[in-house]
């Protein structure tokens, strides 16, 4: 059979590998029905054209399964479309020298009973999307909580781990925070750490982390960025936030702590919370000095305070 035969196939067909989920084939009809580009899908994960749900119950079950047996039938799954249509489908898979090749089926003109299944089914992947994404928000700051962030932490730990960039910890903390709440009340407050969390979100890359990290304090992660860069970053912090005024025209100040990480200290990358705790001890220093200033955790003596 000629490659181009498999384009005559009313089925959706392709291939990933079996260790990564990696997408290394799929035929037009797939390209047609999920809405992107070749381009967009080969070299994609599986999760990329399935739900959630759809990507929990294939590692969860149908992978421990395939590891043992060559076949994997009639397996309920729901794809999910450029346009964040969801399809329910069946799919049948094969395995064959470390690939997974799958023939996918469309189930959603079956009869109504299965329909309201699937539709049960859609709303519950839908609902768990959601409380996944609330578990990880900060309900007053919509910034990452703390347990997110130490999530993303571990994740980003990893990749550094196999290919090294300069990377920079910031714990900052809104200075006379305390005195603002006994002062005006905790709802003026809670309208800094709004204010202050859209300027941290609006001054990093989606690339970098920002989180509350809790109470008046948040903890931002640049990635790719070496201590002159950080430097002149948390310079400009200061200036957009002394910009923000609070009740009776005060000016808001914060107090930065910085653990950068370079190649010659990456070794400290094996402790992710002695990062933290450098940042923090660095963050007392600055306040130390009198705050609305950056201070640098002490690791080089030609690492100055930035004020």
């Amino acid at each position: 059979m000629k490659d181009a035969d498999l384009e005559r196939f009313p089925s959706l067909l392709f291939v990933t590998r079996q260790d990564s989920s990696e997408i290394v084939f799929c035929n037009n009809y797939t390209v047609e029905k999920i809405g992107r580009p070749l381009n967009a899908i080969v070299g994609s994960k599986l999760s990329s054209i399935v739900t959630h749900a759809t990507e929990v119950f294939f590692e969860s079950y149908m992978r421990p399964i395939l590891v043992s047996t060559p076949f994997f039938e009639e397996a309920l799954i729901t794809l999910k479309t450029h346009d964040n249509r969801r399809i329910p489908c069946v799919a049948n898979i094969a395995v064959n020298e470390g690939m997974l090749y799958w023939s996918i089926h469309f189930a959603d003109k079956r009869d109504k009973l299965y329909q309201e299944l699937i539709e049960a089914r859609d709303n519950l992947e839908r609902q768990a999307e959601q409380l996944s994404l609330l578990a990880r928000v900060d309900p007053l700051t919509n910034l990452l909580n703390r347990r997110a962030a130490n999530n993303d932490i571990q994740i980003l730990v990893t990749r550094l781990q196999r290919q090294f960039c300069p990377v920079a910890f910031l714990l900052i903390d809104v200075d006379h925070f305390k005195h603002i709440n006994d002062t005006y009340g905790h709802d003026a407050g809670d309208d800094i750490l709004v204010a202050l969390a859209s300027i941290l979100k609006n001054a990093t890359r989606c690339s970098d982390i920002v989180a509350r990290w809790g109470g008046e304090e948040f903890l931002i992660v640049l990635c790719n960025s070496d201590f002159q860069s950080t430097s002149d970053y948390c310079q400009r912090l200061h200036e957009s936030i002394h910009t923000l005024q609070h009740n009776d025209n005060q000016t808001l100040t914060v107090s930065i702590g910085v653990m950068q990480i370079r190649e010659e200290n990456q070794a400290l990358l094996e402790q992710k919370d002695s990062l933290i705790k450098h940042a923090d001890n660095a963050l007392y220093r600055a306040k130390d000095a009198g705050r609305n200033q950056t201070c640098f955790a002490e690791f080089k003596q030609h690492q100055p305070s930035l004020t």
